[in-house]
Parts: C-alpha cells; structure tokens; sequence
C-alpha cells in the first residue's frame, strides 16, 4: 500500500521502495494531469541514494508514456534546488526521489506543486486514489522519449545559489576571517555549499565525507547530536575552528557544532537567525514554528514585538502558516528553516549561508552568541527528547490517545491534538509532546520543562506510557 506521509512516500528499497511503486505513483500522477489537460512539463531530481538515479528515470518513463514531458537533473541535487526549479520554472509539478534523513537502506519520492510548496494532504490523497485505480501503467524506453524530447536533461545549480545570494549581506561577510568544517554526510548539500562558500568568500571552508557514498558510511545521515558525536565534535575543537555545519543527506537539515564541541539544537539556530535578522538587518514580521519546537522561538519573537504561530508538524505546515500570517520566518525542531520570499520549504545550504553572516557580523564564538540570546529572551527551561519504536497499530494508537491522557504529577492547563500530535501543557510554559512520525515506525517525545531533571523524569514518564499502551493494544485490551 503506497501513502504519503508528512515528507512524501518512503520505504526500505526492495520492499515499499519498488520500481513497481514508483511506476505506480508515476502513473497515478499521470493520470491526474492528463484529466487535468495539464502541458507543463515536471522536474525530476534525486540524491546519493541507492538506485536513485534509476527511479527518476523509470519516474520519467512513465511520464513520457502518457506524453508528459520531464526535465531530469544531469546528477544529484538538494531537494531545495528541485523546489526551487519548480517554482522558477512556473511547473504545476516538481518530484524528487529521496528518503531525506532516514537511514541507507529507504528511499523515497517527494511531490512539489505549483510554486514548489510541498504537496499538501488533500493533495496526496487524491494521489492515493488514483493510484488505487490504475489499471495498467504505461511506459516508454528512454531512448525514444529523450528522442522526442519527452525526457530532457537540465540543471539550475547557478540559478538556486544566485537566489540564495539575493538574501545575504555580502557586506557583513566582506574580509571574514571565518574557519569552517563542513560535514556533508556523504549527501548532495554539498552541490551547493561549496560553491557558495567560495562566491562569498569563507575564509576557510574545509569539507568531509563530500564524495558519493549511497551507504552514507553506514551512518544515519542526518545531523543530529548524536549522530555528530563520532568525531566531527573532535574534529572542530581540534581544527581550531570557529564551529562545524553538517548537513543531512538530501539538503535540507542543518547541524551546527560550537566552537566548544556543543551541539547548537535547531531550536537555537532558529531563533538566533530570527533575532539577527529582526534585531540587526531589519527585517519585521511574526514567526512560525512546528509544535515539536522550543518556546525560545515565542520568548524572542515577544521580545522583539512579534508572535510565534504554532502549528503541525510538517514544512508544509509552517509554509501555509507564514503565507497565512504573512510571517517573516518559519521552522521546526529537526532542522529546516525558511524566510518570506525565499523558498516555500527548508533548505540547509541557505541556512548554513545565513548562519555564516550572522556568526561574521557578531565577531564572538557561537557559544556566546547563543547564550546571549537566550539571555535577552529571558530563557531558563531544558529541552529534552527521545525515540520509542511503533509496534502496535498506528490507527489503534492514535484512537487509544485521543480517549486516554496519561496522568500528570504537574496541573495539566491546555491538551491540544495536531493529527499525530498530542501536546500537553503546563504551567510556567512547560509542555510535553507525544509524536508519532511520518516518516517512520516511531514515537518522538518531547519535555521543555523549568530543569534537566523535570525534563529527563517526564520523558522516561511518557516512554513507559506509551509502552503500556502498545502493550494493551497489542494484547487487545484497548
């Protein structure tokens, strides 16, 4: 069965991730724009996955069969750059084959729509049906169609990096004596931030893990804590470097390491570039966040004289939620950020730039910088999360949650459900956040609490919680 989750359709290569699924999808969507009459052609992109490169173009083939035509990408690129194209090219279509940060061995496709926003829910499940209801997929050999220019190749690296620049003050950046450690985890960030360190000038702007690896060095390519704890922590305290970015493995999560050896959380690069941005370049408007993200966001956006949205998890959320609120930026708690006028989704290698100018215009070590605005907001909570496996029915789950709150030793104020989100809030601004993922069979839990300790305690709460009730689902007890 072929769904859409929050970051598109994924699956472990050779079981979901088939080249029968994606000849499914690529049909599917086929079959909704040609009831469309739709002539636009669509923008294929892909990562360094296993056999990513083979699924654009067995997408492609497909397309071509039902005389749609495809601009597939002459070599991997980050997902931002395939939105980007979208966008610039006035396409009511984009898709790009990644499973973004999970593991080596998934693989996946994301849909863009008009403008290059992430494909919504209604959306996708028009897809779904659709897929469903096919017959008979069509394809066509890739010779022919690239010989009725049904399938074109095509690049717009230059065009994504020159967008990218329009943001920047190249003067704050003028003369820098920045020194920077990249780690691009064997994904395709590196397409883009190697040249744009060059075109503005990184002093020092030294890259691992650059070259195509589709095992991503049987590491998790995504720039977590802990995933950046085996050696790259080492590498920057040793290096003598000002702090070390990593991105994840298509493009679109940032990781920033102090020059202490400190994990920077999104959380905190969040709120650090809204407040340059806002503070020092003058830039005005509210800003959105994803309800698995620190209220350090909402105390620097009222200390600034604006006001945090909060919304589902989802880029897509947080896209619909600035067009909404017309906000000047928007982000979540696992990596991703954009700004108005930018992309309708996150994009690392524009991060990254952006953390470069705000690091170069303070002049002092990202430890400072980062306590400094937790300062200003008036910021003492901790915040704390872990992973739990789904093991149970999911539907089953988020049935037993909707009718069952676990039982708090802190005054519950306010229970909020965001589809597989079920938040709790407490007094003093403390919350707790039971997640299950989109992407994955697990549960995300999260505490922001006044202390480590309230934090930690509340988090191993809510795991045993949620033990307990797969435990009675599985034994059929619910």
């Amino acid at each position: 069965m072929i769904n859409f989750g929050t970051g598109g359709f994924r699956g472990v290569i050779g079981d979901d991730f088939t080249r029968e699924n994606i000849e499914l999808i690529a049909q599917g969507l086929s079959d909704i724009i040609n009831e469309d009459g739709n002539a636009k052609p669509i923008i294929i992109g892909y990562d360094n996955r296993f056999m990513s490169d083979f699924s654009a173009r067995w997408f492609a083939q497909v397309l071509a069969a039902n005389n749609i035509k495809s601009f597939i990408y002459t070599s991997s690129v980050p997902t931002p750059s395939v939105m980007s194209a979208t966008r610039d090219l006035g396409n009511d279509y984009g898709v790009m084959i990644t499973a973004s940060h999970n593991p080596y061995y998934f693989n996946g496709i994301k849909i863009f729509l008009k403008q290059g926003y992430d494909a919504d829910i209604e959306f996708t499940n028009k897809l779904e049906q659709y897929i469903k209801n096919v017959k008979h997929v069509k394809t066509m050999d890739i010779n022919l169609a690239r010989k009725e220019w049904l399938i074109q190749d095509y690049s717009n690296t230059n065009m994504y990096l020159n967008h990218i620049k329009m943001f920047i003050d190249k003067k704050t950046l003028e003369n820098n004596n920045l020194k920077v450690i990249y780690d691009n985890m064997n994904g395709v960030g590196v397409v883009g931030l190697k040249q744009l360190a060059k075109d503005l000038k990184i002093e020092q702007f030294d890259i691992i893990h650059g070259e195509h690896d589709a095992f991503f060095n049987f590491n998790l390519p995504n720039p977590t804590d802990e995933a950046l704890s085996t050696g790259f922590k080492d590498m920057v305290i040793n290096g003598h470097y000002d702090f070390g970015l990593a991105t994840d493995s298509d493009g679109d999560r940032l990781g920033v390491i102090d020059e202490k050896g400190s994990y920077v959380s999104n959380n905190e690069i969040l709120a650090s570039l809204y407040y340059y941005l806002v503070k020092i370049r003058g830039f005005t408007g509210d800003i959105v966040k994803n309800c698995a993200t620190s209220i350090l966001v909402d105390k620097i956006a009222k200390k600034l004289g604006y006001k945090c949205h909060e919304v589902d998890v989802g880029f897509k959320n947080i896209t619909a939620g600035m067009k909404q609120y017309n906000a000047l930026m928007g982000g979540e708690s696992s990596g991703g950020l954009t700004l108005r006028g930018y992309l309708y989704g996150k994009d690392s290698v524009f991060s990254s730039a952006m953390f470069m100018e705000m690091v170069a215009y303070f002049k002092k070590p990202v430890s400072e910088i980062i306590n400094n605005i937790k300062k200003e907001a008036d910021y003492h909570h901790y915040f704390c999360e872990d992973f739990l496996t789904l093991t149970a029915d999911v539907n089953k789950v988020i049935d037993y949650l909707n009718k069952n709150q676990p039982k708090f030793s802190q005054k519950l104020v306010r229970f909020e459900h965001f589809t597989r989100n079920f938040k709790f809030y407490f007094d003093n601004e403390s919350w707790m956040l039971i997640r299950l993922s989109g992407t994955e069979p697990a549960f995300r839990i999260f505490a922001e609490m006044e202390n480590k300790k309230d934090a930690e305690e509340c988090v191993l709460e809510l795991k045993k919680y949620i033990e307990n009730v797969q435990l009675k689902i599985e034994g059929g007890k619910n």
